[in-house]
């Protein structure tokens, strides 16, 4: 099977004509981190996401791994149910996300235990995202990576810097959390960010990054959930690119993601087919 596959060849080339003729300057990138920019398997292992390494490496109190495992338990299964309405998973995952956060408070989050989890790297970028990345700042492009990672956006930063990737043009969404004088968690802040809320989130909270990108109307989108079309609905764009990847469950998913994106990336596949799309622009 190719890596890259399109749901509508004709299509992809319309939308990405459009895109040309508004040049770097009328483009932003919004993109998810996990399982998008870094890969879900290295060496056929697959790999957490960055909260989850807190979990198994045990770095804060082992009751907390007991009590965020107890927690994944109830409230995954509603995450994935198909046959919950969107609006019950908005509240339920809220309620998991706040009381996740508040266990992570509670059980001695420190900075440096995030610092732990970045330095383990047991998480790797995409080949080829280094490069996107780059490109992008040198071009004035905004990025902005929506994430619904439980770390929050400390670790996202941690990572890019850990990998020496200039972060000027990049915005970061996520949860976050309130640090005391020493880099001890005491809070996090609100709104709590999930999978199903980001695209309220991005419109209502977060002003000063709309303002940043509210005049480029094109827009190419790195996902990787087949739940998260939706968060662009808020935002009048020109032309928008779906970039999609499904990195396992191909045969069971892969008609699904096309109905839905433009471009389906299998298989854990490299970046080179989307810096190859940022080339063609300029």
């Amino acid at each position: 099977m190719n890596n890259i596959i399109f749901s509508d060849k004709q299509r992809f080339e319309k939308i990405i004509s459009n895109i040309k003729k508004g040049w770097y300057e009328n483009l932003h990138i919004l993109s998810d981190f996990d399982k998008t920019l870094t890969k879900e398997f290295i060496d056929w292992e697959k790999r957490p996401s960055l909260i989850s390494i807190l979990r198994r490496q045990n770095i804060l109190w082992e009751e907390y791994s007991k009590k965020a495992y107890d927690l994944f338990d109830y409230y995954n299964p509603i995450e994935i149910n198909p046959n919950i309405d969107i609006e019950d998973k908005k509240i339920q995952m809220t309620i998991w996300w706040e009381k996740h956060l508040d266990l992570l408070v509670k059980s001695g989050l420190k900075k440096q235990d995030i610092d732990k989890a970045i330095n383990s790297w047991i998480i790797k970028f995409r080949d080829g995202v280094k490069d996107f990345l780059s490109n992008m700042n040198d071009e004035n492009v905004p990025i902005v990576i929506i994430s619904a990672n439980a770390l929050g956006s400390d670790s996202n930063y941690l990572f890019l810097e850990q990998n020496w990737v200039n972060i000027s043009n990049i915005k970061i969404i996520s949860n976050s959390f309130i640090w005391d004088d020493n880099w001890n968690a005491i809070w996090y802040n609100k709104p709590v960010i999930h999978v199903f809320n980001k695209d309220e989130t991005v419109l209502k909270s977060f002003p000063e990054i709309y303002d940043n990108i509210k005049s480029r109307k094109n827009v190419i989108l790195l996902w990787d959930s087949l739940w998260d079309p939706g968060m662009i609905h808020w935002f009048e764009y020109d032309n928008l690119l779906k970039i999609w990847f499904l990195n396992d469950k191909v045969d069971e998913l892969l008609e699904d993601y096309k109905k839905h994106y433009d471009v389906v990336i299998v298989w854990d596949w490299e970046f080179d087919f989307v810096n190859e799309i940022i080339k063609t622009i300029k």
